[in-house]
């Protein structure tokens, strides 16, 4: 009988243990991942003040340009980025054209490296 019991109580320190070990480890999770969202809505929250102010917009695609020089790579990357989007793509050609920038030579040789 005291065998039975002390096999009893054995098994329930095991799963006593067992439950707040799990517990124990899942808290952690959820704070980082309340962390992260929050991180996450304080980066946009900073992208839209940037995107809203022209000034710190030139301010951070300057910061983009020293941070990618060099690496033609990511250079070609952040360029594609912003062709793809059809009203800064206009807005470059036509700043191209009155600069008189564009030309039929460097255009195609763009379009051929932007294709790739």
């Amino acid at each position: 009988m005291f065998i039975k019991n002390l096999v009893v109580v054995f098994i329930l320190g095991l799963i006593f243990t067992f439950v707040s070990s799990v517990n124990a480890q899942e808290k952690p999770t959820e704070k980082k991942e309340n962390k992260m969202m929050m991180q996450h809505d304080n980066m946009q929250k900073c992208m839209d003040q940037i995107a809203a102010d022209s000034t710190m917009r030139m301010q951070m695609m300057d910061k983009m340009m020293d941070h990618n020089k060099g690496d033609k790579d990511a250079m070609m990357k952040m360029c594609k980025k912003m062709m793809d989007n059809p009203e800064m793509h206009r807005m470059m050609a036509k700043m191209m054209q009155s600069e008189g920038m564009m030309k039929q030579d460097m255009m195609a040789d763009s379009t051929k490296i932007m294709n790739k």
